[in-house]
């Protein structure tokens, strides 16, 4: 993933952060939890991720990388299996 795509999935991740969490504003280092956010909310932020981006994020991966800049690494590590540019 370049940086300017990068750069975008971090914006939409922020976007969809607040809007789930219903406030202003997410940075990409908030941790999800500790801007307001539950289990419920969480189960809403994955299910909403993987339906709109395809990919497969797991509930359990959420909770041990709440920031929007570790979900998005999570989703990179994921499309470059999906390109075979890992093994």
């Amino acid at each position: 993933m370049d940086q300017l795509a990068r750069k975008s999935l971090e914006e939409s991740m922020c976007a969809l952060f607040a809007e789930c969490l219903d406030i202003d504003t997410v940075s990409v280092t908030d941790d999800f939890f500790d801007v307001g956010g539950h289990s419920l909310l969480a189960a809403e932020v994955v299910t909403r991720i993987n339906v709109e981006l395809e990919v497969d994020l797991r509930l359990r991966d959420f909770f041990r990388n709440p920031t929007v800049a570790e979900v998005c690494e999570l989703i990179a590590e994921q499309e470059g299996v999906v390109r075979g540019e890992r093994s």
